[in-house]
């Protein structure tokens, strides 16, 4: 029985019309999953997401500056694979801001103790070439952490040496745990290192001395970062 026909036919003797609703777009920043860390080698394919990403939230929020930050913005490092971007806010505009990255499909930060709304650490995900990329945009307040982020950054893309050893240093956590660990163990893992780096380099330490995002550590597991 075809009732679609029916129910137009019966609407349309009834003098009641109907109007096409067309879809709604999607946004552009898919859903983000939350997974076990595990080291991979460098894709040059992050290079473009992060441009395009970048690209989409300076559209939409034209006073930002996003930086592509973190291993998969040196060239050549093995990570997690997750494209981190910073940018700077005045600590009034941070609401306007995260609820501008929510209507780009950005969600909140999972786990049990993430980032605090007034530097939050917003997530998602970005498809290219039939692939996921998972992203981590990091909200600072204007003059906060994110000088130390570039500096490191920029050290690392500078010094292949110093670059291999933090690749050396991911690998050996990674192995040490059977190939995969939950993101916080692994943060705290090489965060000792990080830190050794900031000193050596004389980059004053971040405010988060753990030296890299929080609050992905599972409920119960023991695991959990501390503010």
């Amino acid at each position: 029985m075809h009732r679609r026909p029916i129910l137009a036919a019966f609407c349309e003797a009834a003098g009641i019309y109907t109007l096409d609703v067309p879809d709604m777009p999607s946004p552009p920043i898919a859903p983000y999953e939350r997974r076990h860390a595990a080291v991979r080698p460098w894709d040059p394919r992050v290079v473009e997401v992060a441009s395009r990403v970048i690209a989409i939230i300076e559209a939409r929020r034209p006073d930002l500056h996003v930086e592509h930050i973190g291993s998969t913005s040196v060239p050549g490092l093995p990570g997690k694979g997750i494209i981190d971007l910073g940018t700077e806010a005045d600590p009034p505009e941070i609401p306007a801001v995260t609820a501008a990255m929510y209507e780009l499909g950005f969600g909140p930060q999972p786990g049990p103790d993430p980032w605090p709304a007034t530097r939050p650490m917003h997530v998602g995900a970005y498809h290219l070439d039939g692939a996921e990329f998972r992203i981590h945009f990091h909200v600072h307040p204007r003059g906060g952490d994110l000088a130390k982020d570039l500096r490191f950054r920029d050290a690392l893309r500078a010094d292949p040496e110093l670059a291999a050893g933090y690749a050396t240093v991911k690998q050996e956590i990674v192995d040490s745990a059977g190939g995969t660990l939950d993101g916080v163990v692994y943060q705290d893992a090489k965060g000792g290192w990080i830190l050794d780096v900031y000193d050596r380099l004389g980059i004053e330490r971040p405010a988060n001395v753990g030296g890299g995002p929080r609050g992905e550590a599972e409920p119960g597991t023991g695991q959990e970062a501390n503010p």
